[in-house]
């Protein structure tokens, strides 16, 4: 019966864990290697090894497009500030956003994460 009942309280206590975790959840299909592997696109790297490592893009764009500006603010700015012509974006999960920007010769010159 106490084994039980804290296993029980073990499973409530993660379950409530990862629930607090929001978008970055395991409830939320959140993908830990998929954000390894964003976080290994650096700035200088070619689109083409970005997309090698994320996959296909969700959406293509010619303006940074996060879905929520509140709170990503600072990579909204860095964004208007870069030689960026295109935006690449790719989605973690069912609310996690991950947004690359490249220069003229395909080269990442501004990226940024976040939810909506």
């Amino acid at each position: 019966m106490v084994a039980t009942t804290l296993i029980a309280a073990v499973v409530i206590g993660l379950g409530t864990y990862e629930m607090l975790r929001g978008p970055r959840s395991l409830f939320a299909g959140f993908d830990r290697s998929l954000q390894r592997d964003y976080e290994q696109v650096a700035i200088g790297s070619s689109k083409r090894s970005a997309i090698d490592s994320l996959g296909e893009p969700h959406t293509k764009s010619e303006t940074f497009n996060l879905p929520q500006k509140q709170g990503f603010e600072h990579y909204f700015d860095a964004a208007e500030h870069s030689n960026a012509v295109e935006y690449l974006l790719w989605i973690n999960g069912m609310n996690w956003y991950y947004c690359i920007g490249f220069d003229e010769s395909g080269d990442a010159v501004v990226k940024g994460e976040g939810h909506s």
